[in-house]
């Protein structure tokens, strides 16, 4: 049996898989269990995923569920480029928020938006029961399943889809008090104003 793992200081947020999901309060079901809650302190088991699976999980993740203002990098690039993700001709800005994936049996459960870079990147492999529901569970997009998201009255949005090809921009404000648009010259944010 193959784990990732790999250390540092970088604080995210961690839950081991299965258990009882409590992130967001507000979104917090009864029996609701994590998935893909990753972090550089834990071990995970590793797998090469068919494309049917990726497919799968791709779909999931164009349904944001909690959608934050913020974002999480992914805690093994720790690179903005590993939030945007492309399949085929589609993006996707994952790690804003999360998604719902229900069983047949009715089980309902919580991954952040990065599994998918997760498993088609670090080949991250979830339990057999969250894989088992992606198959042949509710499928994203159908009634079914948004019905189901308002019988528990979980919110949604559809997720962004940045186009890769632009690049990453800050707002300066300059010292005559003009604000400018200038691009990001490097993954960790820096601009250069002169």
């Amino acid at each position: 049996m193959q784990f990732w793992h790999r250390t540092g200081d970088l604080p995210m947020t961690v839950f081991d898989d299965l258990t009882e999901y409590t992130y967001l309060p507000s979104f917090a079901r009864p029996g609701t269990k994590n998935i893909g809650w990753l972090g550089e302190e834990r071990d995970f088991k590793l797998e090469n995923h068919p494309d049917n699976v990726l497919e799968l999980v791709w779909d999931a993740c164009g349904i944001s569920i909690a959608q934050t203002r913020g974002f999480h990098l992914c805690p093994f690039c720790q690179k903005f480029s590993a939030n945007r993700a492309q399949r085929g001709s589609q993006s996707l800005l994952l790690g804003t928020s999360e998604i719902r994936v229900f069983s047949k049996a009715g089980d309902i459960y919580a991954a952040p938006t990065l599994i998918y870079h997760y498993m088609a990147v670090h080949h991250y492999r979830p339990p057999k029961e969250f894989l088992s529901a992606l198959e042949e569970g509710l499928t994203p997009r159908s009634d079914d399943y948004f019905s189901r998201l308002r019988a528990l009255d979980l919110s949604w949005t559809k997720t962004s889809s940045p186009p890769l090809n632009e690049g990453r921009y800050r707002f300066v404000k300059l010292p005559d008090q003009t604000i400018v648009k200038v691009p990001v010259d490097d993954e960790a944010g820096n601009v250069d104003v002169e």
